[in-house]
């Protein structure tokens, strides 16, 4: 729920190469992140550092690729590296339709001729450059590659998808890329686009419900994602409790679960249910989260990001609440939900720890 135009240095956090056994064990690497909307500074990195274990970032095809095969990446390198320096992850979602391909920025890229070639093209260059193989990791000194891709972003929510949401359109376009990331990185994860209680829009449980039963759409899925966006923690349950029920009916139960938005605001400029102050804030995110934490491995919860990490200072329409939603305020000042973030992330990582002592030595 951001503005079309962020890209890379400017957007977006969460959530890394996440496996089906995830929801399983032990709490997987970058397992808590959060979604920047503002730009990314080393100040912003130095302070995650520790904590935040993934960056979800927004890679807006316009503006990484204003002309066909000339690309702009050196924003988007010198993230990544810098993040990887840290030991934060990135996991991209790519979305966008540049204005060479079609006048329709959020009209699905295979609506144009050679659409798909185009788009096929451009995510393999981007394993390219940042996968296992990349070739920004022969320049940066941390390795940190990407191997999970998120395709396009709230695919339900009328903003994000012209004409009108349609999941076999989305499936189609997450088939083609499939094929195009396995083309370089056969190992490589497909996470489906974060849906949103939205208006105008499908619920997202019944989007994913319908994008799932559409034959072949499971195998080009690895990871399902869910925005449960909601003022209040029995809210966020209801949400993802709806999304596994649609998941199990449609076959594809066992696959896990990322929360890839998730928040409240501290403040807000125009009224809105989801401002509950700078304490509010805290309170939800700390109930919100333990809430996933305990019901983790029977909703096979993959991840969770926070969204966001920053204040920003222009406030938007679609969404009244974005704009104080951040965990550190425009000044780069901690808010009390980013000490409760560090706190429930430090649990968690205790009661890992404690786990592994109490395990017989083999």
């Amino acid at each position: 729920m951001r503005r079309l135009g962020q890209f890379a240095a400017a957007c977006a956090l969460l959530i890394s190469a996440i496996a089906p056994a995830a929801a399983q064990g032990a709490l997987p690497p970058g397992f808590f992140g959060v979604v920047p909307q503002g730009r990314i500074a080393a100040p912003d990195l130095d302070l995650m550092a520790g904590t935040v274990g993934t960056m979800r970032v927004g890679v807006y095809w316009p503006t990484a690729e204003p002309s066909p095969g000339i690309r702009e990446l050196a924003g988007l390198d010198e993230l990544v590296s810098a993040a990887a320096a840290r030991g934060i992850r990135v996991q991209p979602f790519v979305y966008g339709t540049p204005a060479w391909l079609g006048p329709d920025p959020v009209r699905s890229p295979l609506a144009a001729s050679g659409g798909a070639a185009a788009w096929s093209s451009f995510l393999r260059a981007l394993v390219e450059r940042y996968g296992p193989l990349g070739s920004l990791w022969s320049q940066a000194g941390s390795r940190m590659p990407i191997r999970a891709w998120q395709v396009w972003n709230e695919p339900n929510f009328p903003l994000y998808w012209h004409p009108r949401p349609a999941p076999a359109e989305y499936a189609r376009l997450l088939d083609v890329s499939d094929k195009a990331l396995a083309a370089v990185d056969p190992r490589a994860r497909v996470i489906a686009a974060g849906v949103a209680p939205v208006g105008g829009g499908p619920r997202p449980w019944r989007f994913i419900q319908s994008l799932l039963r559409i034959p072949g759409a499971r195998a080009d899925v690895d990871v399902v994602a869910l925005h449960p966006y909601s003022a209040s923690p029995l809210g966020v349950e209801y949400a993802v409790r709806q999304t596994r029920r649609g998941m199990a009916r449609s076959g594809a139960g066992k696959k896990p679960l990322l929360i890839g938005e998730i928040g409240v605001a501290s403040k807000a400029e125009v009224p809105t249910g989801f401002d509950l102050g700078l304490d509010g804030q805290a309170s939800f995110l700390r109930r919100s989260f333990h809430l996933l934490l305990e019901n983790r491995r029977r909703w096979r919860i993959a991840g969770i990001d926070w969204f966001s990490w920053q204040d920003v200072a222009s406030w938007e329409k679609q969404c009244s609440f974005c704009q104080y939603a951040g965990l550190i305020d425009r000044g780069g000042r901690p808010k009390p939900a980013w000490a409760a973030y560090r706190s429930v992330v430090a649990g968690a990582a205790g009661e890992a720890r404690l786990r592994r002592r109490a395990e017989p030595v083999r």
